[in-house]
């Protein structure tokens, strides 16, 4: 699916969205309306901010809600 409709599926899941990638643990990005903006869970340990889509990123349709 693409961004968009992954990001309004977790939204009301509670959930993050990642990209399907030969990576068997994918970052998990998770969508906010706060100054952090977006969050991300590389590792699942440690948490980033401020993530800056590419444009691939924003018009791929490998996305999903997983978390």
């Amino acid at each position: 699916m693409n961004i968009s409709e992954a990001t309004k599926k977790a939204q009301k899941e509670g959930r993050g969205i990642a990209r399907h990638r030969d990576d068997p643990r994918p970052p998990i990005f998770i969508a906010t309306n706060t100054t952090a903006g977006v969050i991300i869970l590389p590792d699942y340990k440690n948490a980033n901010i401020n993530w800056q889509p590419t444009l691939d990123d924003l018009v791929a349709n490998d996305w999903f809600v997983t978390g």
